[in-house]
This record gives structure tokens, C-alpha cells and sequence, in this order.
């Protein structure tokens, strides 16, 4: 039986379930022009999906394919993905899959016996886990700075997607964290749903799911992380975690997995490194909450989270020179107070932060006020407020009060400014930089209108080094939802639509056995074929071109005997 038969009597006894979970793994590249299961069979047989779908087999596998010859019980798998055939009801070779494998193996030099070997045993003992949460902790405070980080300035993205180096770069700068960290906290915060790209596609800027994950506790937050990484984890890797430790592992894989795509090694290499920046591996050793995450366990994962991360601390230590030590977690409103008012310096489990001029310019501008950050630093201040940062809120205050923007609904207007003083007020209405504002007199004292929009006045007037700041109860623009994980479940519409031609097509009159599959097959091939069919005690056998498959009847043309022949397939014994 020809290798496109053999497949196609494999695919025409599948059900819904398991042939959906073919295509899923094999994804047809021209789905709309596949029919039924000789359709489907042909597809898959092509040299660039054959050489796909063995890329990520392991070597035992390999091995089978390279010589042809498997057993029920140990290669159903290599049936469920299209690499082995049917005859007869037993597993069958595909002729174009044994070429594509040995013709793998022997360009790359790779030894077929070699493949038969056994997995090498495990030669490390497991190391010490306890300390995994110093790790978690500090991945959790970093992805914190580098997501606020982002609100202020989004990363640029470069025409492929992904985030451009001098964005990631910039936000290293900014919060004093190490390239390769922030570089990560982005790629796990975007699994995560924190950020996602704008509608042009150019920047990566917050979504709802940032505000959610920022007011998690620190485990929640971690196990969020943590269940992304775990996400991106490699099949290959995964089912080799259960034997070796990470380390030994990664070490074991390409023996293993011979022909793994770069693109696969690559991501399980990736997958370490996030896996030693949260903690989920210490020295190469996986940890409980890890473990517990790779069975699917969450709610096992948090518990041993929320059970080894210490509690939040309940203050912070202000220094005369306003430096801002932390000596461990905060709650997730102290934390958010405090990045307000503050810089990050050095980011951890403990961190040091700085309170400037800048900062505290930036917390009243944004509304917070002279009264709510005093507030903020009588609750979190240990140490109290030192007399300097007294100074200079006092200071500070007494300017930004000078112009307050407010969002305004009326035919004044889109906002509302408010201008403490005359001198000022005369000013801001002759400044040619603010000309395009339209600035008009209301009629209070002190009160300008504009057309545009609040957050237009404000960065014109920041822009002109005008001090201002925004309406402590305006709100904030709407974010975009966070995306939902991708499911492994859900097919694609057109492939859904596949999957329920071929699987009906398999089921549908007349018959779904050898001798139709053969005939469909000539009929795609237009190849002659020999027909045996016997009727009223008497077998008759022809040599015919067939030409169409309906309604129980073959339609083909006897070029022996120059005539056109319709025969009904249930008289048809035989086809050759």
C-alpha cells in the first residue's frame, strides 16, 4: 500500500478528538483545499511537513522510523501525529517518512545505532531548595520597578515585534536593574498579560492586567511570573525534569531530541534562566512550588509560596540624605506609595531607593498632593520625616499649587486650569508655546479653558516649564484588557472546518475502506488502476481511468475498449 493510502486509512478511523489533535499538531499548510482523509494524507506527506513533525521526536522514535518496523503499544504516539500508516488494521510504514529520517540522519552525520542507546542515569544529588524564595522575591521587586517603569516611558517595538534593545536598555537605566533582568521582566510580563502592544503595534504599553498583578501579594504575584515561565517550557524539557535535574537536563537534550529545531533548544536554554531568576531552580534543583506547577498544581505553587516568603515588613527607613532603605516586602499599597515618591537605587528582597526633587515633583504633578504624600510618609516612615525632605516638600507644593489641570465637561471647554496667581495667570495667556492651546478666560478669577484634552495641557505646559499639576480625582484613561493565555484547545476556524470535512468525509456514503480510498486517490493522481468486480455470479476485471467518486458510483473511462463505464463501487472486489 502506498504511503498516501496508508495514512489515510490511519486518518479515516481517528475520531473527532484524536484527528483534531493531529491537525493541531501538524497544522496543513493549505487547509481550505483539503477534502477528506486521502486530502489530509497527501498534505502531510509533503517534505516540509514530514520534517516538522520528526524534528521534535526522540531518538527511540527515530529509531522506529528509521527502520520501519512498530509495535502497537510503543508507537501509537507516531500514528496520532501522521508518521505511521494502516494496513490491514496494523501499523504500517510511510515510504516518504523512512526517506526523510534517514536522509536527516545521514546529513547530519548522526548514526542510527546511536539512537537505540539508553538514556544515560542520573549522576547529581539534589541540591538545597530552602533559600528559592530569596530569588522569587527579588524577580517579583524587579518585574514591580520594570512594569511602573513602562507606564512612564512604553518600550518601542521593533517590525518583528519584539522590543527594541534601546527601550529595554533605557528601562535598565532608569531603575538600576542589570539588562538581562529587565530584558526577561518583559518577556514574563507580557505572558503574563501586563503589557501588551498598543493598536499601531509600536509600542508596549500597560494593560488592565498590569494594575491587577501590581495589587497581588507578593506570592500571587510570583506564582503569576512563575506560571508564565512554566508555560513557555518546552515538551522535550518538561518530560526530562521528572528524571534529571535542570542542569543535567539541559546536558541530556540533544542526545535525546537529535534533530530539536534551534528555535526549541533555544527556549529550553531560556526557560533555565527564567527558571534561576524566579527561583524556581536553585543550583540547578528544582523546588517544590516548581514542581508543583509543572503537575498543574497552582493552588499547591502559592501555598508553598505564601508559606516561605516572609511577610511584609511594616515600615521603611528614611535617611537625613533621603535615601530610602527597605528592609524587606511591602504590601502592595505601601510599595505603590512609595514608588510614587521615590527612585529605585538597587532592587531585591531588600532595596534602597532615593526620594528627589524629581520624584516628588512627579508625585504632586500627578495629583497625590502635599497633604496625601505627607501621609503617605507619616504611615511608612519608621524614622519619621527628616527636617530636608520636610523642606522640600513644603517647597515644592507651594509651586506646583501655582497651575491646577482638571478635566472639565462643558462649552468652555475639554479642561479646566486653575491659576493661583495674576502675575501667572497674564503670563500663560500671552506665551506664544502655548498658543495652540486656545487658552480662554472663564469666569472666576484665575480660571483658563482649553479645547483639548487634560493630559495635552498638562505636557504643553511641562513642555514650556510651566510647574503644574493634575486633578487628584481626575481618572485615569481606560486600559486596554489583558490578553487571555493562549489555549492548547482551541483550533483556528479554518482548521476546525478541516477537521469536520475530513472526519465527515471518512464516514460518508459509500464506505471509508481500502478499495474507496484507492479509488480517490487515482481520481487526485488521475492514474489508471485494475478493477475487479463481480455481479450476477459473474467477475469482470477492467483497466480504467477514473474520473469521479458519487453517489455509490465510479465513473471512469475504459480506454481499451474507447467507452465510458459507470459502475456501483458495491460490486467492486478488487483495485490494484
Amino acid at each position: 500500500m502506498s504511503g498516501t493510502l496508508a495514512l489515510a486509512a490511519s486518518i479515516a478511523e481517528m475520531d473527532r478528538d484524536t484527528l483534531s489533535a493531529l491537525v493541531r499538531r501538524r497544522r496543513p499548510h493549505a487547509p481550505a483545499s483539503i477534502l477528506d482523509p486521502i486530502g489530509l494524507a497527501a498534505e502531510l506527506l509533503r517534505s516540509e511537513s514530514i520534517d516538522r513533525a520528526v524534528a521534535p521526536l526522540d531518538a527511540p522514535s527515530l529509531a522506529a522510523l528509521h527502520r520501519g518496523v512498530f509495535e502497537p503499544d510503543a508507537h501509537a504516539d507516531l500514528r496520532a501525529v501522521g508518521l505511521v500508516g494502516l494496513d490491514e488494521g496494523s501499523l504500517a510504514p510511510l515510504d516518504e517518512v523512512t526517506v526523510a529520517v534517514r536522509t536527516t540522519l545521514e546529513r547530519l552525520g548522526i548514526d542510527a545505532g546511536d539512537l537505540e542507546a539508553p538514556l544515560p542515569a542520573p549522576t547529581r544529588e539534589a541540591g538545597d531548595t530552602a533559600s528559592w524564595y530569596v530569588a522569587a522575591l527579588t524577580a517579583v521587586a524587579i518585574a514591580a520597578e520594570v512594569l511602573r517603569a513602562l507606564r512612564a516611558q512604553p518600550a518601542r517595538l521593533n517590525r518583528t515585534g519584539a522590543v527594541a534593545v534601546v527601550s529595554i536598555r533605557g528601562i535598565a537605566d532608569a531603575t538600576g536593574i542589570e539588562v538581562d533582568d529587565a530584558a526577561r521582566s518583559i518577556q514574563l510580563l507580557q505572558g503574563a498579560g501586563a503589557l501588551v502592544p498598543d493598536t499601531a503595534g509600536a509600542l508596549l504599553v500597560w494593560s488592565a492586567g498590569a494594575e491587577a498583578w501590581l495589587a497581588k501579594p507578593a506570592p500571587e504575584r510570583w506564582t503569576v511570573l512563575a506560571e508564565t515561565a512554566v508555560r513557555a517550557l518546552p515538551a522535550q524539557l518538561r518530560g526530562m525534569l521528572g528524571r534529571y535535574r535542570l542542569d543535567e537536563a539541559l546536558e541530556v537534550l540533544p542526545g535525546r531530541f537529535p534533530l530539536l529545531p534551534a528555535t526549541t533548544t533555544a527556549a529550553a536554554t531560556d526557560f533555565a534562566a527564567a527558571a534561576r531568576h524566579l527561583g524556581l531552580a536553585v543550583d540547578g534543583t528544582l523546588g517544590g512550588a516548581a514542581r508543583a506547577l509543572l503537575a498543574g498544581d497552582r493552588a499547591a505553587a502559592l501555598a508553598i509560596a505564601a508559606r516561605d516568603m516572609p511577610d511584609p515588613v511594616p515600615g521603611v527607613y528614611i535617611q537625613p540624605d533621603l535615601s530610602v532603605i527597605v528592609p524587606g516586602p511591602l504590601s502592595a499599597v505601601d510599595e505603590a506609595v512609595l514608588a510614587e515618591i521615590s527612585a529605585p537605587e538597587q532592587v531585591g528582597i531588600a532595596s534602597t531607593r532615593r526620594i528627589t526633587e524629581a520624584s516628588v515633583t512627579a508625585t504632586l504633578e500627578s495629583g497625590l498632593g502635599e497633604s496625601g504624600v505627607r501621609d503617605a510618609l507619616a504611615r511608612l516612615s519608621v524614622t519619621g520625616t527628616p527636617q530636608p525632605l520636610d523642606y522640600m516638600l513644603t517647597s515644592l507644593a507651594s509651586r506646583i499649587r501655582n497651575i491646577v489641570v482638571h478635566d472639565h465637561d462643558g462649552d468652555e471647554g475639554r479642561t479646566r486650569i486653575e491659576v493661583a496667581r495674576a502675575d501667572l495667570f497674564e503670563t500663560l495667556t500671552v506665551d506664544r508655546a502655548l498658543h495652540h492651546l486656545q487658552l480662554s478666560a472663564g469666569d472666576a478669577s484665575g480660571e483658563l479653558f482649553s479645547k483639548l484634552r487634560a493630559e495635552h495641557v498638562f505636557a504643553a505646559l511641562s513642555d514650556a516649564r510651566y510647574t503644574a499639576s493634575l486633578d487628584a480625582e481626575r481618572e485615569r484613561p481606560e486600559l486596554p484588557p489583558a490578553p487571555l493565555p493562549a489555549s492548547t484547545e482551541l483550533l483556528p476556524p479554518e482548521l476546525e472546518h478541516l477537521v469536520d470535512r475530513v472526519h465527515g468525509a471518512a464516514r460518508s456514503e459509500p464506505g471509508t475502506g481500502d478499495f474507496t480510498r484507492r479509488l480517490e486517490l487515482a481520481i487526485r493522481d488521475r492514474s489508471t488502476v485494475r478493477i475487479t468486480a463481480a455481479a450476477q455470479g459473474r467477475t469482470h476485471v477492467f483497466t480504467l481511468l477514473p474520473t469521479s467518486l458519487d453517489a455509490g458510483r465510479l465513473r471512469a473511462t475504459d480506454a481499451v475498449a474507447g467507452v465510458e463505464r459507470t459502475l456501483p463501487v458495491s460490486t467492486i472486489t478488487a483495485v490494484e
